[in-house]
């Protein structure tokens, strides 16, 4: 009997130790996750930066950037792309990646001249038109999303599917591509949530008037939050280009926790 009862207690010491190991793992996961995420977020925005700068000092070395008044950054390299950019009119040409411009140029006016006729469900925004490494850049974002009032900052990545909505965040395809400019629409797709990283969590929060910042290889856009919508998830018309403007979108999940519905932030660009 004695033996038997030894046993049990084991047993039952085995059990309660298992179950606090299980309890202690879901308590920490989204510490654990969130760190990973942030580093994984972090990682992609330093490989940006990094191809940036060296296209940026090839250019200053064949001498098609001239480097004088040009912004620096946190390091004290040129950095062009941290220049904002108030002028609504589009850029005839850039130094440096001019091929990539003029396709995202060429785009932008396609896409408005088609009404966006290929962007016709769910499916069709997530897969990118063409890749970046044709263009000669080893990263693989198009810029980054920057909120102050959410405290956020991510790398936008060419297609909002979800491979790269846990690096970042994702421009839908067949939106307007990210340099602005008369009858643009960039949409922006952001996780409510993820892993225990916030990204969109607190959304509405946004309040007219908030600063949104989208920078690209080149400069870097501003743009006020003017209004929002609640949606379902194929109407689709709820992120055309609106004649006229240069607007940015952010899109997301709606309720939190349920994602049935998407909640959707205008924004305007600012002009001086």
């Amino acid at each position: 009997m004695g033996k038997k009862k030894n046993k049990k207690k084991r047993l039952g010491i085995i059990l309660l130790l298992l179950l606090f190991l299980i309890g202690l793992v879901l308590f920490l996961y989204p510490f654990i996750s969130r760190i990973f995420i942030n580093k994984k977020v972090d990682e992609n925005i330093q490989n940006l930066k990094d191809d940036l700068n060296r296209i940026i000092n090839e250019s200053i070395e064949n001498g098609d950037l001239n480097i004088e008044d040009l912004p620096l950054d946190e390091e004290g390299r040129p950095a062009p792309y941290e220049r904002i950019k108030y002028d609504i009119e589009e850029e005839e040409s850039q130094p440096y990646l001019d091929d990539l411009y003029q396709y995202m140029r060429r785009r932008n006016r396609e896409l408005f001249e088609s009404s966006q006729s290929q962007l016709d469900s769910q499916e069709s925004y997530k897969y990118p038109e063409f890749d970046l490494k044709s263009y000669g850049l080893n990263t693989e974002s198009i810029g980054t999303l920057e909120i102050s009032r959410l405290g956020l900052k991510l790398p936008v990545f060419l297609g909002a599917n979800d491979y790269n909505l846990t690096a970042g965040c994702g421009h839908l395809t067949y939106t307007t591509y990210p340099i602005g400019g008369y009858n643009t629409n960039c949409v922006i797709a952001v996780h409510r949530g993820l892993g225990g990283s916030d990204f969109l969590r607190y959304v509405e929060k946004l309040e007219s008037g908030d600063v949104v910042r989208v920078q690209n290889y080149w400069y870097t856009l501003e743009y006020k939050v003017v209004d929002h919508v609640i949606v379902d998830p194929d109407e689709v018309d709820s992120v055309l280009i609106q004649p006229g403007k240069d607007m940015l979108t952010l899109y997301t999940c709606h309720p939190y926790g349920i994602n049935n519905r998407r909640y959707l932030v205008y924004c305007e660009r600012v002009i001086k």
